[in-house]
């Protein structure tokens, strides 16, 4: 092999090493933010829809540095393994949810990580709003339930409100510690609230409950959702692939190659030209179309069941907006 050979090879090699070095998965996701919670709040809702318990973490965030926490960043929150994610989305300006794709990592001990990367950047004391719902099975069974409620800070909070509903057709219901205010909801639900102050990513909040129901039946029926996908669990590296910031390093990488192998090989222009033409081609026909409409409807859908939980609505309007919304888009 002579020394000019040698020399290429040893390029391919460097370029292939720093190829696969920026497209793997820890690399193309960004580091996690340094934001931190104002005002956060949680609401548990045993058997209110489903026989699992419904959980709500909503809030606004800001970024408490000097330095602007860049778009991409990840953004993260600890919630119980096993848990099936609702919605996982950013607030907009208008008090819209724009639902994100969403990665989960095991914590062990019973717990997941589940992260999804803001769309924007963020200024110092700028806020951040966000929005995520899930179920999962608290373990209780009838007619002496009880389960502790843990919560884990992923970052630092100035205010944290705990709230836990109470399911209807139950007894003797206590939380431990004791409630700090009580009240009803706007479906005539009591209510049991906690307040925490300054809390760090180390301050777990435990609450126990404890209360008498002699089956799981839910307080409510579930609203029919079924064209609302949740996003995407996968890989790091399976989000990624579409992202133009992963896409143009893969072509550059690809172009050099195969200038550096046409010089190599001595290939003639004819093959440089097969090469180089080489492309991917995007076509947008009547799936893109149908997808945007798919995703315009569930977006509309999102809204609706924001507004029941929040008691805006009620069942019977749910209901009748639902089946327009069907109607409109079929």
């Amino acid at each position: 092999m002579t020394r000019k050979t040698k020399l290429l090879f040893t390029m391919i090699l460097l370029l292939l090493s720093l190829g696969i070095h920026g497209l793997s998965p820890n690399a193309a996701w960004a580091k996690s933010s340094s934001l931190k919670a104002t005002n956060f709040q949680v609401d548990v809702k045993p058997e209110y829809d489903d026989p699992r318990t419904l959980v709500i973490y909503q809030g606004d965030f800001t970024n408490p540095g000097t330095e602007t926490i860049k778009k991409d960043t990840l953004i993260s929150f600890v919630i119980p393994k096993g848990a099936e994610i609702g919605m996982a989305c950013e607030i907009t300006a208008q008090g819209g949810h724009n639902c994100q794709p969403y990665t989960t990592q095991d914590l062990g001990d019973n717990k997941v990580k589940l992260s999804w990367k803001i769309t924007k950047d963020i200024t110092p004391n700028q806020n951040y709003p966000v929005y995520l719902e899930f179920y999962y099975d608290n373990g209780s069974v009838p007619p002496n339930k009880t389960f502790n409620y843990m919560f884990f800070p992923a970052d630092d909070m100035d205010n944290l409100e705990l709230t836990i509903t109470t399911p209807k057709n139950v007894s003797s219901f206590v939380t431990t510690p004791a409630a700090s205010t009580t009240g009803k909801d706007s479906k005539g639900l009591d209510t049991y609230s906690l307040n925490y102050k300054n809390r760090t990513s180390k301050d777990v909040v435990q609450v126990k409950v404890d209360y008498i129901k002699s089956d799981n039946t839910p307080s409510f029926a579930k609203t029919q959702n079924s064209d609302s996908t949740p996003p995407s669990t996968s890989s790091p590296w399976n989000n990624q692939l579409g992202k133009p910031q992963v896409i143009l390093p893969i072509v550059l990488i690809i172009v050099i190659l195969a200038g550096i192998l046409i010089i190599a090989l001595n290939k003639n222009k004819h093959s440089a030209k097969k090469i180089s033409d080489g492309g991917i081609s995007r076509k947008i026909g009547p799936a893109f179309e149908a997808r945007h409409e798919a995703e315009a409807r569930n977006l509309e859908k999102i809204k609706l069941r924001h507004m029941l939980l929040e008691g805006k609505i009620d069942v019977d309007t749910y209901k009748q907006l639902f089946a327009e919304i069907q109607e409109e888009h079929q």
